[in-house]
Parts: structure tokens; C-alpha cells; sequence
């Protein structure tokens, strides 16, 4: 597994002027769909669902525009062998570029484990969670790490200014680290990257927390 998930490639060239790029779920889904109004028997489904796909995935080098305008083009425009091939060689660039959910539990491990020691990306993933944003939304896609280095900064300076507006006591409790079952104190004290805010905002307000 590559360190980082959102690292991997979205396209390959084909080196014959065509790319072959990565589908979202949505696209694949309408490929299913046209290739059951396009088939004409169980035989053809096969056929039917790689062309559908192709025409969605195949993209002309440079402007990126649709080499096929639907999987009858392809169909049309292609052998059966041609087909076969190329839908093979992007399923497996899917495979290893956009695995998806249905990764063993070893390499769901694997992925986890390369996450949690790669720093900027849990900060990354904050920033967003904090935000509600999506890493493939516009507004992600053009910050820099400047961006998300002054958002995670001001977003901290808030917490400390609100807690450095609480009584020693309601700050000492909205220190500590809070079991994520029970919510109950854990025992552990100091900035915790998991702060919990409900947590917190509850201790503001002059509420109790069990």
C-alpha cells in the first residue's frame, strides 16, 4: 500500500494519444445500468459492461475529452479483444489506485497503520472533519498546507482561549482525557489531539457531565 491514499494516480496514459482514468461510484453505476438496456442475453453482459465502462473511463490525452460518447461507440469502435484488454488493464489500475472497501482486514491494517504515523494527513483529516469537507471538494482540492496550517492554528488558539476563560477547576476537568466509551475522566491530563468539544462546550455552559 502506498503511505498515503489520496498519493495514488487518478489516470494513466495508454501511450496512443487515449488515457485511462479512475470512475466514481456514480459513474460506475450508470456503466451498469447502460450495459443491462444494451445487452441482449446473459452471454453478452460481459461484453456489454466493459464497453459501458470504457466509454466512461477513456479520455483523450491532454484535453481529456470522451474518446467514446457511449459503450455502443466502444462496441462499435473496438474488437472484442480490444475491449477485453483494456477493461483489464484498468480494472487492475483500479485495484491499485482507488481499492475502494473491499480491502482484506489486513490490508484495511495496512492502510491504518500507514495513516497513523503519517502526521500531516491526520491534520489534514481534522481540519476537514472540523469543517465538514470532503478531500475531493473544490474548496479542498485548492488549499495548500499553508491553509490547513492556519486553520489548524487559529481553530487550536480558539480552544485556548476559551479554556483560559474557565476556573481552575472546569479547566482541569475539560483537560482531561475522557474515556471514549463512558465519557468518563480517563485519568490522562494535558492538550489531547482528541479533545472531546461536546465535552467541553458542556463545562462552558456550567453543565455536569457524568
Amino acid at each position: 500500500m502506498a503511505a498515503s491514499i489520496l498519493a495514488r494516480r487518478d489516470r494513466i496514459c495508454l501511450d496512443n494519444g487515449m488515457d485511462l482514468r479512475l470512475l466514481s461510484a456514480l459513474e460506475v453505476l450508470q456503466a451498469r445500468r447502460e450495459a443491462a438496456e444494451l445487452m441482449e442475453g446473459e452471454r453478452e453482459q460481459a461484453l456489454c459492461s466493459n464497453a459501458c465502462l470504457l466509454a466512461r473511463a477513456l479520455e483523450r490525452t491532454g484535453d481529456g475529452s470522451p474518446v467514446f460518447s457511449s459503450g455502443q461507440a466502444v462496441l462499435a469502435g473496438l474488437t472484442a479483444e480490444e475491449i477485453a484488454a483494456l477493461a483489464a488493464q484498468w480494472s487492475r489500475f483500479r485495484r491499485e489506485n482507488d481499492p475502494g472497501l473491499d480491502l482484506t482486514r489486513e490490508e484495511l491494517e495496512e492502510v491504518k497503520e500507514s495513516l497513523r504515523g503519517d502526521f500531516s494527513q491526520r491534520l489534514r483529516w481534522r481540519v476537514l472533519r472540523q469543517f465538514g469537507a470532503l478531500p475531493t471538494e473544490a474548496r479542498a482540492e485548492a488549499m495548500k498546507g499553508r491553509d490547513y496550517l492556519w486553520c489548524l492554528a487559529n481553530t487550536l488558539l480558539d480552544r485556548e482561549e476559551e479554556l483560559d476563560r474557565l476556573c481552575p477547576a472546569c479547566r482541569s476537568r475539560a483537560l482531561e482525557e475522557a474515556c471514549p466509551g463512558c465519557g468518563k475522566p480517563g485519568g490522562g491530563q494535558g492538550v489531547n489531539p482528541a479533545f472531546d468539544m461536546e465535552r467541553y462546550e458542556t463545562l462552558r455552559g456550567g453543565g455536569d457531565v457524568d
